[in-house]
């Protein structure tokens, strides 16, 4: 009788499965975490409820997570994470303001009840800043610091500080729009078109006249960096 061989994994294959299984953890817990603040606000939003949702103890979050707002910063660091990758992705030829737009694009397109559309990003990125207290508030402003790097490589011709400025920029004219995008019957308003993208688009556009020179790789090119 034949005997069919049986693969016992190394332990670095388990390492790395127990890794996986920790990342996956986490990862579930801070989307319940984002979940619940959306739609509940932050008194919604405690570390039992998150728990529950997530389908763990309390006790196993805290393993994770120090508190709640643990939990909101790791998903907003996931979410930078993705753009950094698209920024790296990006064709040679595409401004870093137009690479931000493009990434707020495709948010502006998902429904209200994904918690990565451009309006709960920008819900949860005001709560984390509402309730981290002033000693963790440079925690929080670190969360964008791998976009900035993202950028810097992309233009090595801007220096840190015009990088940071113009992508501050390009992050306000976003958030502007779900803010101030004119409602139905305003004057200045298109009612033919109800995609916030139109008016993302016009604002980026806006930004980008303020800002064209800013994206030029000019030798010429005065004041100093």
């Amino acid at each position: 009788m034949s005997r069919t061989a049986v693969v016992v994994p190394g332990r670095g294959q388990m390492a790395n499965l127990r890794e996986r299984k920790k990342a996956d953890t986490r990862t579930r817990l801070s989307v319940a975490a984002v979940e619940l603040l959306v739609a509940e606000g932050a008194e919604g939003a405690t570390v039992s409820a998150i728990a529950d949702r997530a389908g763990v103890s309390t006790r196993t979050f805290h393993n994770y997570f120090a508190h709640r707002e643990g939990a909101f910063v790791h998903f907003l660091r996931e979410q930078v994470a993705e753009w950094v990758r698209r920024v790296d992705r990006a064709p040679a030829g595409m401004s870093p303001l137009d690479v931000l737009r493009s990434i707020f694009r495709e948010s502006y397109g998902r429904s209200q009840d994904d918690i990565v559309a451009a309006e709960n990003l920008l819900v949860l990125g005001e709560q984390v800043m509402l309730l981290m207290g002033d000693e963790e508030h440079p925690c929080a402003e670190s969360i964008l610091d791998p976009l900035y790097e993202a950028v810097c490589r992309r233009a090595p011709h801007l220096s840190a500080f015009r990088v940071r400025v113009l992508l501050d920029l390009g992050l306000a004219a976003g958030a502007s729009v779900l803010r101030h995008q004119p409602p139905a019957g305003e004057p200045g308003r298109d009612d033919a078109v109800h995609d916030p993208a139109h008016y993302l688009d016009e604002a980026f556009d806006l930004l980008a006249r303020g800002t064209g020179q800013e994206f030029r790789d000019d030798s010429d090119q005065r004041g100093t960096d």
